[in-house]
């Protein structure tokens, strides 16, 4: 029951994120992706990331060192264009460590939906909702093709839909290339550890605000919705998800040296241990008002109408923790 309780809410968290003018496309990738999943892989449907059942003697969930074949999933790294173009990437380090390690087609072409879902939940324990907010809506938005490249994350039928504005480490389609990694905006994010081994949700929420306003300063088209302020946020509180640790600051402890091989070489960071409960939005959106409280803003759900509106800001250029009176 606890487990239906968490399915259940976690879909109730994803459908009032969702505004009306994006509703069709979000409500599209939501039922494909139940479908699709359910009629490939029958053992592996819809929300059947496996659940976590405490006993008396392990009642919380934590982590599980997570055991990599060298033989099968050996690492090789390409970026996008590598090989005459011949490979492809996505902006996402998540996404592209997969491939690297041959969890899904090490070409990043040709990708069923059912081979990187499946992946995420194998590799990452990513929630059945956050694939849908996250995976879903790329095929979706091409008219659910029966496989995608890795570089469609990133094309233009999917912007400020699940590529997004004020990236930590991508540029803004409009600004640049925004598949591979930028290493100045790489290395802005990591001046941003206050001691130099963590990084902490507050560490990058103040990242989070300066990415905003060089995207604000920057881009000629620059949108900045509720849609597009959480999806921003999202790629550090999914980052947060899968590889935070128990540390300095609890349990969404983040140490540099994980993130340098997470963004640098998009591998698993070495001793990297899998969650024992899947990572779903409802925690997800947790971490999220924690960094725009910091910052200063409140994302609203369900998006309001005109959200994706020409001019459209959320987020203040001065943040609230920039101000003397901040606590």
């Amino acid at each position: 029951m606890k487990f239906l309780y968490a399915l259940i809410t976690g879909l109730a968290v994803f459908t009032t994120q969702i505004s009306s003018s994006s509703a069709s496309v979000f409500a599209i990738a939501a039922s494909l992706h139940q479908e699709v999943l359910n009629r490939l892989t029958p053992d592996r449907g819809f929300g059947i990331n496996e659940p976590f059942i405490p006993t008396p003697q392990h009642l919380l969930p934590e982590k599980k060192p997570f055991h990599i074949d060298e033989q099968k999933n050996y690492y090789r790294r390409f970026v996008n264009g590598s090989e005459h173009g011949f490979y492809r990437r996505s902006s996402c380090p998540a996404i592209n460590t997969l491939a690297n390690r041959g969890f899904i087609k090490r070409s990043g072409r040709d990708i069923s939906y059912s081979e990187l879902a499946h992946a995420v939940r194998e590799v990452w324990n990513f929630g059945d909702d956050n694939s849908m907010l996250v995976l879903a809506p790329t095929f979706a938005l091409h008219g659910w093709p029966e496989t995608i490249d890795l570089d469609m994350f990133n094309d233009d039928k999917v912007q400020y839909a699940v590529n997004c504005p004020a990236a930590p480490t991508r540029n803004d389609r409009a600004v640049g290339e925004n598949v591979n990694i930028n290493m100045t905006l790489y290395n802005s994010l990591m001046s941003f550890s206050s001691d130099g081994i963590t990084l902490s949700l507050e560490d990058m929420a103040k990242h989070h605000h300066l990415r905003h306003n060089q995207s604000l300063a920057e881009n000629p088209s620059f949108v900045f919705g509720n849609q597009g302020a959480l999806c921003s946020l999202a790629q550090y509180t999914n980052m947060v998800g899968v590889l935070g640790k128990f540390g300095k600051h609890g349990r969404t402890t983040l140490y540099v040296e994980d993130v340098e091989q997470f963004y640098l070489k998009e591998d698993i960071p070495k001793g990297y241990e899998r969650r024992e409960a899947p990572y779903y939005s409802m925690e997800s959106n947790a971490l999220i008002d924690r960094m725009s409280y910091h910052v200063g803003y409140t994302i609203q759900r369900p998006f309001p109408d005109g959200d994706q509106d020409s001019g459209r800001d959320i987020c203040p250029v001065t943040a609230r923790f920039q101000k003397s009176a901040c606590v």
